[in-house]
């Protein structure tokens, strides 16, 4: 028997020998795609950059910005060694980025000149220049950027801690992997998509709010005239919303079994409804024009809407994963 295997071995080993090199090639070939398609400059597109910078990163464990009148981009990839600072866009004019390194290891970053639109309001305020922050991949104990007018773009980003305080501008968080995220703004426009944040907490006064396919287990929101849009695979964690004038609308792809509801709008209407059971049947028969007070299971899960002349809207949605 062994003979007759050596006989089948000898006489197959090219064949055998051809297909696990090709089986790991493929391994090693899909894991490079999928490393370049996903991870590369934390998923930011390739651009023709004017000035790039770099700095010794081991130390670093907070990185703090400041911008004015500039698009920012953080994103964070396991390609990058040290961290680098690239400015492009028809604004440049022969900037360059200046940063300094404490003990503790904070890392502040700020352009040396800011465009001379930086401090201008309507059409004149536009994003002539940007600056790309590229980090090496691991856990920050914090990421932060302020400014009075700026868009803020956040991709790929992890650590425990990121705070961005933007007046006026845009705030995005895409891909990102956090314990906390604070979000501060008076009228900027936020989005955040598909991330992980264990507690979030927005403060948009004027400004909206959209959200896709997150995963939240605490998050708090408020605004005064902002809307808020909401679309969550599931409601799973204590959710506590409030407005003033703002709607807020979530839809969920699907209904947890053990979820408190509790939507109120003093002047404002509250809708809402469910394809799904039993919420299908009970949501109708505890739902008023200005509140809904539902639970089912234990309630561990909790959704709390509270406005007082915003509409409330609590649905189904789909959207693609």
């Amino acid at each position: 028997m062994r003979l007759r295997t050596l006989r089948i071995w000898k006489r197959f080993k090219p064949l055998w020998l051809f297909l696990l090199g090709w089986a790991a090639f493929s391994a090693v070939m899909l894991v490079l795609v999928g490393y370049h398609l996903f991870d590369w400059r934390g998923g930011l597109p390739k651009v023709d950059v004017a000035s790039s910078q770099t700095i010794v990163a081991e130390d670093v464990r907070t990185v703090a910005i400041r911008a004015e009148g500039v698009t920012v981009e953080v994103g964070s990839s396991y390609d990058i060694r040290q961290i680098q600072v690239q400015l492009y866009g028809t604004g440049y004019v022969n900037q360059k980025a200046s940063w300094q390194i404490d003990e503790a290891g904070r890392l502040t970053i700020r352009l040396d000149r800011y465009p001379i639109t930086a401090n201008a309001y309507g059409s004149r305020y536009e994003d002539e220049l940007t600056m790309r922050i590229l980090l090496p991949k691991k856990s920050y104990d914090e990421i932060s950027i302020t400014g009075d007018r700026l868009h803020a773009a956040f991709y790929q980003c992890k650590g425990k801690q990121l705070t961005a305080d933007v007046a006026y501008g845009t705030i995005a968080l895409q891909k990102a992997d956090l314990q906390k995220a604070d979000l501060y703004s008076n009228t900027s426009t936020i989005d955040i998509q598909r991330s992980r944040i264990q507690y979030l907490n927005i403060e948009n006064t004027n400004g909206n709010t959209n959200l896709l396919d997150n995963q939240l287990r605490y998050w708090k929101y408020y605004s005064k005239a902002g809307d808020l849009n909401a679309l969550v695979g599931k409601i799973q964690g204590v959710w506590e919303l409030n407005s003033r004038w703002g709607d807020i609308h979530v839809g969920t792809k699907k209904w947890h079994t053990n979820l408190l509801l509790d939507l109120h709008s003093d002047t404002g209407t509250v809708t809402a409804s469910s394809k799904k059971k039993p919420w299908k049947k009970t949501i109708p028969e505890a739902l008023t024009d200005h509140d809904l007070l539902l639970l089912e299971g234990r309630g561990e899960n909790m959704l709390l809407i509270d406005s007082e002349e915003g509409d409330i809207t609590l649905d189904t949605v789909k959207f693609a994963q």
